[in-house]
């Protein structure tokens, strides 16, 4: 995993967002992932303290650490089938948190597929961010992921599809 370091990025201030359009569900997930994303890819930084707290914050105490644990589920999956590194912007960087790394829109998009039921797209986004790597679990992790979160429950079609 990879991520732009705050400080050193050389951007300028954040303009357009590519966050644009996404809804409540899709910046928690982003944002809880985020932060995963940088716990790996620099440990001292210990961005899942801040995974945690965020989605406290966002979600209640109640919530917060069922999605914290989807999110990190479904982190670990693609993570498995992986091989290359992921790009992800950094969390810590305004600039840089208003854009979509390629991979990271990936990421979304599965979740998106797997919370409108529509399991096909969401096969075919997981597959490219798996690397044409079995991306089963991944699927099933953000099927997970959408239950946890009482915004964007699973809809029941999702529930009876099968996964190929």
């Amino acid at each position: 995993m990879s991520g732009t370091g705050h400080g050193r990025c050389g951007r300028g201030p954040a303009g357009l967002s590519d966050l644009t359009g996404l809804g409540q569900s899709d910046l928690v997930v982003l944002m809880i992932a985020r932060y995963f994303f940088q716990s790996f890819a620099q440990p001292q930084a210990e961005g899942w303290l801040r995974a945690i707290s965020g989605a406290e914050q966002v979600m209640g105490r109640e919530a917060g650490p069922h999605v914290v644990c989807a999110v990190l589920r479904a982190v670990q999956q693609m993570r498995a089938a992986r091989i290359n590194h992921f790009q992800f912007s950094n969390p810590d960087c305004p600039s840089c948190a208003a854009r979509l790394c390629g991979h990271e829109r990936l990421f979304l998009n599965t979740f998106r597929a797997v919370r409108r039921g529509r399991i096909a797209d969401a096969e075919a986004h997981a597959m490219l961010l798996c690397e044409g790597n079995p991306a089963e679990a991944l699927i099933t992790a953000m099927a997970d992921l959408c239950a946890a979160l009482p915004s964007a429950p699973v809809r029941p079609s999702v529930e009876r599809q099968p996964l190929h």
